[in-house]
């Protein structure tokens, strides 16, 4: 990677244990070959392009794309294709090209720029990174025209007052936005206990100035992800009861084609299921996070809000809950003030005769 976040759990592209190194055209080629194979009749296939950071790769991504353009036609299937980059690459002839393939758009910008600097320098010099970016960004945004993007950023234990930073990227003209709170075992950036009374009450910040510019006719102009939900439907129980498909629906392939569960349990030791030349040795994971769900797990079998959250996260629930049925207890908590908040917009839009339906998950 050419940022040196001091969050990254993947510590700059080697991800703690995997040698640093590019991804070549016939591991890629083989990882989608894989993929055409394993998804069997399933039409609809989906493939992220992730680091590190992808754009360190660009001819490798154009030739995976335009393969993925030639082989999914005679297999039935239909990709989606999503970039996540940290932006300092994002130059005209890359937005060109994603916006032609209509590939979605993960920017990562962690909102105000003084925030933004301390968390994400340059690597190697330790330089500022966040007037480039977000010029790019800016860029990049004006021109997706409809064509699906986010712009995500990360708060840590030292900007507890991240409605902040959402606004920043508000005035910045990002509509879709998403603020993800950081995730670690130890260091100075980690959440912590003490912090919780005054992230309750930052929701709840944000949630008022959402509801007031709801009411104020910016709808889709401002969009927080964790605000959008679901609530007239219907819980889909078959996507509902697990937070994702680690290890069977979705699988992380890594420079040496080695396939993991997922891009969080990447160089983490015991987690190799195999490799794209191989296929699948370990079938003992995916069987294990296939067969856990919200029903498996005592917490969230009596909780009220394991429709919407779905157990949360397996890798998350394994480093810091200690085992996979036993979910991170902080994350649950956060989990559960979104989802009151998002209650809470939505019940208050109806009451002021706003259609306050939204025909999107809660993620």
């Amino acid at each position: 990677c050419n940022l040196a976040c001091k969050y990254c759990f993947a510590s700059q592209g080697d991800y703690g244990g995997v040698k640093r190194e590019l991804m070549s055209f016939d591991v890629a080629k083989r990882a989608v070959d894989f993929l055409i194979q394993m998804s069997g009749t399933r039409q609809h296939c989906e493939i992220d392009f992730f680091g590190g950071e992808p754009l360190l790769n660009w001819d490798v991504v154009k030739q995976t794309v335009e393969y993925i353009e030639q082989e999914a036609p005679k297999h039935n299937k239909i990709f989606k294709l999503t970039l996540t980059t940290n932006g300092m690459l994002l130059s005209q002839e890359k937005i060109d090209y994603v916006n032609e393939h209509k590939m979605s758009l993960v920017l990562s910008l962690d909102g105000r720029e003084d925030v933004h600097n301390a968390m994400r320098p340059v690597a190697g010099s330790g330089a500022n990174s966040y007037e480039y970016i977000a010029k790019n960004l800016v860029n990049a945004v004006k021109q997706r025209h409809g064509l699906e993007y986010y712009v995500r950023g990360t708060y840590t234990h030292k900007n507890l007052d991240f409605t902040k930073d959402v606004l920043a990227m508000s005035d910045l003209g990002f509509e879709h936005l998403s603020m993800e709170p950081v995730v670690g075992e130890e260091g100075d950036y980690v959440l912590r206990e003490e912090d919780w009374p005054t992230l309750e009450k930052e929701y709840e910040t944000l949630a008022d100035i959402y509801l007031q510019r709801q009411k104020d006719g910016w709808g889709e102009k401002f969009n927080f992800f964790h605000f959008r939900m679901d609530l007239y439907r219907g819980p889909c129980m078959a996507k509902r009861l697990r937070g994702c498909g680690a290890g069977h629906e979705y699988m992380a392939v890594v420079p040496n084609g080695d396939i993991y569960p997922c891009h969080q349990f990447v160089g983490k030791d015991g987690y190799i299921l195999g490799n794209v030349y191989e296929g699948l040795k370990n079938t003992e994971i995916p069987k294990d996070f296939r067969n856990t769900h919200v029903f498996t797990k005592p917490t969230c079998a009596e909780c009220w809000a394991k429709f919407f959250c779905s157990g949360g996260c397996h890798a998350n629930n394994i480093t810091l809950g200690g085992d996979l049925q036993t979910p991170y207890e902080f994350g649950c908590r956060l989990q559960k003030k979104r989802i009151e908040c998002a209650i809470m917009i939505q019940a208050e839009l109806e009451q002021a005769g706003i259609d306050g339906s939204i025909p999107v998950a809660l993620g």
